[in-house]
């Protein structure tokens, strides 16, 4: 999606409130649907979690089981990803060495690394939950966030409509590609993110390199 104007690439700077931290994980399965189950976890170790504006819970990613049941099989290489206020890093280190509960697949939380977040042109969320399940209100959902929120106009690209299971009930989204993004416009879209239920994973927008390899995936 193109708007007909393009903003001015101004020298403007933004300064981030968050930041990503990077836990290191042991186990060996996790639910298919794991975004609602992670964030009440989380939220039973660290309560302040879910009363501190912004914060992000990435949900866990995992290869198919051969059981064809409803769980993913982790690795090493399987991270839990939270996005949290610079102040808040230190009070973070209380969930090293705990263990998550995921309706019976345990999960011990290792170390964590912090990452600053990188102003590229380009930045996508894998789940954008505006609250509109039609293609065309998000759409327009989105324009309005951007425009209003953000005073931004650039391009994106949303993809095909996905569900989340919630304990309100099915949450409808899309994946959301942004591109031509300014430096400043894209430190702030990744520090507040955008629509709703950042604690479910939606909303939570990371850089890409180039958007080529994204199109044919979210088309």
């Amino acid at each position: 999606m193109n708007w007909a104007g393009w903003p001015e690439n101004k020298p403007e700077e933004y300064t981030p409130r968050m930041i990503d931290l990077q836990f290191d994980l042991v186990g060996t399965t996790i639910p298919t649907e794991n975004a609602q189950l992670l964030s009440v976890a989380l939220q039973e170790l660290v309560p302040w979690l879910g009363e501190e504006p912004g914060i992000g819970i990435q949900h866990l990613k995992g290869a198919e089981t051969n059981s064809g049941d409803a769980t993913l099989n982790i690795n090493r290489r399987t991270k839990l990803f939270l996005r949290v206020p610079k102040a808040r890093v230190d009070a973070m280190q209380r969930l090293v060495g705990q263990t998550l509960d995921l309706a019976g697949h345990a999960l011990q939380i290792g170390g964590f690394k912090t990452r600053e977040f990188s102003p590229f042109a380009n930045i996508y969320a894998h789940f954008v939950d505006t609250g509109s399940a039609g293609e065309e209100q998000f759409v327009q959902d989105v324009m309005r966030e951007l425009d209003g929120r953000f005073q931004l106009r650039c391009g994106f690209i949303c993809g095909k409509q996905q569900t989340l299971q919630s304990t309100s009930g099915p949450l409808y989204g899309y994946s959301l590609m942004l591109h031509d993004v300014p430096p400043h416009k894209s430190l702030q879209l990744q520090d507040e993110g955008l629509g709703r239920n950042r604690l479910l994973g939606c909303g939570i927008f990371i850089p890409h390199k180039s958007i080529a390899p994204v199109i044919p995936a979210i088309l």
